[in-house]
């Protein structure tokens, strides 16, 4: 802000009264000549960009609504202001947490704005400095494929993987909408195997064909199902989970019946089958137990003498 010929931009008075009134509003006084000084600016400026903020105000404008300020005998005396408690800089936690929302959104199929983006992040990157970190979210292989046919309404043939029995499918379908739910990309998409609409995670899709075939395009609203809201005809177990594999709980739906202050968790879970179960136990590394119901308390030791079984069966031949 130092001394320019000609009039001041009105730009550069706003930008430079958004820096000063925070750093006023904490010492709520303060001699013009200190001040001044604090902002290389003139005396003779300062006085009169103070003038300028002392009839700024949003509606109704009462007292707190304006800046409250005044000069008497070369001191400069504020009151207090809802709009200018604390500086209006980033902190590190909050520009952490942005680069993480703007990371997701670089990976977002069709995002537009990358160049503004990107110009925002390295302005993050400043703020963190060397507390920067590179963030990597799941970006599968045909993100971009089914989303492309979600917008134009061609009829895809995937190659789907089914972990509750461990098969692929080959099934034609029509994406409706594509979303993301606790970390992972799903569509939701008329299924013609089953013939009724239903939702594929992205990342189990292991091969996609365009069919030629397009159907009018519906607006649909993407929103994250319940899921297992219809849960009669499913399982139900009930787990016990460590503090080390809390990822199963913030991971997979689930209903929370205890957390400890040690971190551990008691919950209920709807499974789809017992070869799915049996391998998130074994993910878990022992860290998650079944508590119920008893035909799968010891689920991980019949899965794990099961997959032990077949590795010496493979290196018999």
């Amino acid at each position: 802000m130092s001394a320019r010929r000609g009039p001041r931009r009105a730009e550069d008075r706003v930008k430079g009264l958004l820096v000063m009134l925070p750093w006023l509003m904490q010492r709520k006084e303060v001699a013009i000549s200190d001040m001044a000084r604090q902002f290389n600016i003139s005396e003779s400026d300062l006085i009169e960009d103070l003038e300028l903020a002392a009839m700024c105000g949003t509606p109704p404008y009462t007292p707190l609504e304006l800046t409250e300020v005044y000069i008497d005998e070369g001191i400069i005396y504020v009151g207090r202001n809802k709009h200018f408690e604390r500086r209006l800089e980033l902190s590190s936690s909050e520009a952490f947490g942005l680069s993480l929302l703007a990371a997701a959104a670089e990976d977002i199929p069709g995002f537009k704005r990358r160049k503004e983006l990107t110009s925002a992040v390295e302005k993050l990157r400043k703020v963190l400095g060397n507390g920067i970190v590179d963030i990597d979210t799941e970006s599968p292989a045909f993100l971009q494929a089914v989303t492309e046919a979600a917008a134009s309404g061609e009829r895809l043939t995937i190659t789907y993987w089914t972990p509750a029995d461990n098969v692929e499918k080959v099934r034609t379908v029509t994406v409706r909408s594509v979303f993301t739910d606790r970390g992972h990309w799903y569509i939701t998409a008329d299924d013609d195997l089953s013939g009724s609409q239903r939702h594929f995670r992205v990342d189990r899709i292991r091969n996609v064909e365009a069919t030629g075939e397009f159907v009018a395009v519906e607006t649909v609203n993407n929103h994250v199902p319940a899921w297992f809201s219809d849960a009669s005809d499913k399982s139900k177990v009930v787990l016990e989970v460590s503090p080390a594999a809390a990822w199963a709980v913030e991971t997979y739906p689930c209903t929370v019946l205890e957390e400890r202050l040690d971190g551990s968790f008691r919950v209920e879970m709807v499974i789809n089958s017992e070869h799915w179960l049996g391998r998130l136990l074994l993910r878990g590394e022992g860290n998650i137990s079944v508590v119920a119901p008893d035909s799968v308390v010891n689920l991980l030791q019949r899965t794990a003498t099961d997959v032990l079984n077949r590795y010496a069966n493979k290196s018999g031949n």
